[in-house]
């Protein structure tokens, strides 16, 4: 006969009180780490305090661990416009990609991969412009992680993207923006893709458009989840050019990802962004 053990009620307090604080303190955290929420649901004279805060829980977090492992490999989506090159918006040009070898120690399609149009021109958006970045049916706990991922991309590459929150359907699929939808996509039958994106492609490798399609039920709730985060940003990551690096290796843009979710960029993923970015 298997009976009950009796829990001391001291302990049992103490459960009570760890899974209330932990969900409140990941939550603002994830605020704390992200200037548009702070600008969003924070007091002005609390901004500072609060930021701080986040900046702490970033640095615990630590580089490529986390809580949960991840489920299901990452998917992608890339697709050319052709016809006549429209009229280049901002500060761009052609970048051939043989002006841009490789440092030594990083290896091309293993550490880092772009997207080549033609085996020449490295696909690439504008620098000076305005790349607002819409959400559409977010679930709970997903657009802190989404704001996230949009200013720590914005700060590796120089590109100047922008979390513009909730969009409306003008926005969705606009060209200059890029459009993260939570919901369904052709490539989800199969059960170990949890997100797909890319960049729409004009001639010569330029970039005007981007769009990401996340799986909901691999968002988690609680902001500031390693699966949820790593999800967000190697989708991003892909919409603005960045291709697969390697499986199983240290680089967000793992083709598979390893036992821990990458939060944190390897440096495969810094030259990749340094190829496609404005730095």
């Amino acid at each position: 006969m298997k009976t009950h053990r009796t829990v001391p009620s001291g302990l049992t307090l103490l459960a009570y009180l760890v899974a209330f604080a932990v969900p409140v303190v990941l939550g603002v955290a994830a605020v704390g780490s992200s200037p548009y929420l702070l600008s969003k649901v924070v007091p002005e004279e609390h901004r500072e305090t609060v930021a701080s805060f986040g900046t702490a829980a970033a640095s615990l977090s630590g580089a490529g661990g986390g809580l949960f492992s991840p489920a299901a490999e990452i998917g992608e989506q890339r697709y050319t416009i052709p016809g006549t090159p429209v009229a280049h918006e901002g500060e761009w040009s052609p970048r051939l990609a043989d002006d841009y070898p490789a440092p030594e120690g990083l290896v091309p399609g293993v550490d880092f991969a772009v997207e080549i149009v033609d085996d020449t021109y490295i696909a690439h958006w504008p620098c000076r412009h305005d790349v607002p970045v819409w959400s559409f049916d977010a679930p709970p706990g997903s657009e802190a992680d989404l704001a996230w991922a949009v200013e720590t991309l914005a700060s590796a590459s120089g590109l100047a993207l922008r979390y513009a929150g909730p969009g409306s359907e003008e926005d969705r699929e606009s060209r200059g923006a890029i459009s993260v939808t939570y919901g369904d996509h052709p490539m989800f039958h199969n059960a170990e893709v949890a997100g797909v994106g890319g960049p729409a492609i004009w001639p010569e490798g330029l970039i005007l458009q981007g769009s990401v399609t996340l799986r909901p039920d691999q968002i988690s709730p609680v902001p500031g989840d390693p699966w949820s985060r790593a999800l967000t940003m190697h989708e991003l990551m892909h919409a603005v050019g960045v291709d697969h690096a390697a499986r199983h290796s240290r680089e967000i843009m793992a083709e598979r990802p390893g036992p821990d979710p990458q939060m944190h960029l390897g440096t495969g993923d810094r030259f990749a962004l340094h190829l496609v970015g404005c730095h």
